[in-house]
């Protein structure tokens, strides 16, 4: 069986400011400027002759950085909705892929390494949630399989540092940073393309 390892910088790429509060600062006249982090992603990628291929969708998913609950200017990372991992077996692949699909892994990392802010990570992946973690395939009823991780259920593998953004410009620095990196799912068959050769 031939590597897949599909590496998803989504649309994860934490906004600041959204759905549950505001952060709110002092001022006369000026309008609050406000600036959007967005991810830009590679298209799917599939080998010729594999088991089959992997779809991660991230669209129905946001993550936002808001004001934690019962404080003004304090960092908390907030989501709703989900990823949804699809496996697609090929057409000549063997009945047992057609019937299981593969045994799949997801995992989470940062596309910057050195993703700081004041010196400190913006955010890392929770003790006990480093590594792989089996994927477990639900059947569709058309031929593929799904996996889907929800927001709640991702929010518990990440930890956001808390920050007090309590001027305009911590916050505009910390969004400054907030863009230059992303977070990254790597979903996994656990072969090598080197292994494959």
């Amino acid at each position: 069986m031939k590597k897949f390892s599909l590496i998803i910088a989504m649309i994860l790429c934490v906004t600041i400011g959204g759905v549950y509060a505001t952060w709110t600062y002092t001022q006369n006249i000026d309008v609050a400027d406000e600036g959007v982090n967005k991810v830009m992603n590679l298209g799917n990628v599939e080998y010729s002759g594999s088991y089959g291929t992997y779809k991660v969708d991230a669209a129905g998913l946001t993550l936002t950085i808001d004001p934690k609950a019962e404080t003004a200017h304090t960092t908390a990372l907030y989501g709703t909705g989900k990823i949804v991992i699809t496996f697609t077996p090929n057409s000549v692949a063997p009945a047992t892929v057609k019937e299981n699909a593969v045994r799949s892994t997801y995992a989470l990392s940062f596309a910057n390494a050195d993703w700081k802010y004041e010196g400190k990570d913006i955010i890392k992946v929770a003790d006990g949630h480093t590594g792989s973690h089996d994927i477990v395939w639900t059947p569709a009823g058309d031929g593929t399989f799904t996996f889907v991780i929800t927001a709640d259920e991702l929010l518990k593998h990440l930890s956001l540092t808390e920050f007090e953004l309590d001027t305009k410009v911590k916050y505009d620095a910390y969004n400054a940073v907030l863009g230059t990196g992303a977070i990254v799912v790597t979903v996994s068959d656990g072969i090598t393309a080197q292994q494959t050769t």
